[in-house]
């Protein structure tokens, strides 16, 4: 019997546990269904494939479960079970792998890229990473081990500029309310972030960004009691239509190396 996942991981970490479509309604019930652990960054994405594939798979069904790629990585460790695990960055998914649990390469899926968001005009003329260092200027920015902390420390160590800020948040939702409420004049957020915000923040690239993309990762667990349709649903997620799907939600096309 697979072991389900503990009630404790909802105790002080953001999860969300998301079906790809709502099961009431359906004529037929699912007969078969995968677990996908996902990083959060990548809900709206992988919540439409799953839609997608099981539209075209009558009779199966994908439960996401989203949370912070540390997070997934720490409960997969612990003996969770999963069919398929997505990770917003190399870090997360190298544990899983080099732990022996995954059942084959991790694929890359998506890039992503950290881009400034400020208030509505840019009046403070930012423009460049470099920027956010200057006195006076309140900077929000993301905490802890997952992607977006780690591609804002990464731009940190190569750069050599030290940011100071106001706030430190844990997901770009945040920063991005820090920014619209006046809390802070700048927030650094993937650009997947900034793309779904609409007209109530500016954001824009800068240059150094490029040197601190983060690649997604997707792999089989090894531990899969739907091995087939799992391979199947990754063959979606990296097939033309998941492509699409990525590159509409501000995702770019990954490298193909194992970094990032």
């Amino acid at each position: 019997m697979r072991r389900r996942l503990k009630q404790t991981m909802a105790v002080g970490i953001l999860l969300l546990l998301v079906p790809a479509s709502a099961c009431s309604s359906q004529s037929h019930p699912a007969t078969t269904s995968i677990t996908v652990f996902a990083s959060s960054a990548m809900i709206k994405s992988l919540t439409a494939i799953g839609k997608q594939f099981e539209a075209e798979n009558p009779g199966t069904s994908v439960e996401f479960i989203f949370a912070g790629s540390s997070d997934l990585s720490a409960e997969l460790s612990d003996g969770n079970d999963a069919d398929v695990f997505v990770s917003g960055d190399h870090n997360n998914m190298s544990a899983i792998a080099n732990a022996g649990l995954i059942a084959s390469t991790p694929v890359p899926i998506a890039a992503n890229s950290l881009v400034i968001a400020t208030a509505p005009g840019n009046h403070d003329n930012l423009a460049s990473f470099a920027d956010l260092a200057r006195s006076g200027v309140r900077v929000a920015v993301c905490g802890g081990p997952d992607a977006c902390g780690s591609a804002t420390r990464q731009l940190e160590d190569r750069t050599g500029v030290r940011l100071h800020p106001q706030n430190i948040d844990t997901t770009g939702a945040d920063i991005l309310k820090d920014v619209t409420s006046g809390k802070v004049d700048a927030g650094l957020v993937f650009n997947t972030d900034a793309v779904s915000v609409g007209d109530n923040v500016s954001w824009f690239e800068f240059p150094e960004a490029a040197d601190a993309a983060v690649t997604s990762w997707i792999a089989p667990m090894k531990n899969s009691d739907q091995p087939e349709l799992a391979t199947k649903f990754i063959q979606d997620v990296t097939g033309a239509a998941g492509r699409k799907v990525f590159a509409d939600d501000g995702f770019t096309e990954p490298n193909k190396g194992f970094v990032g």
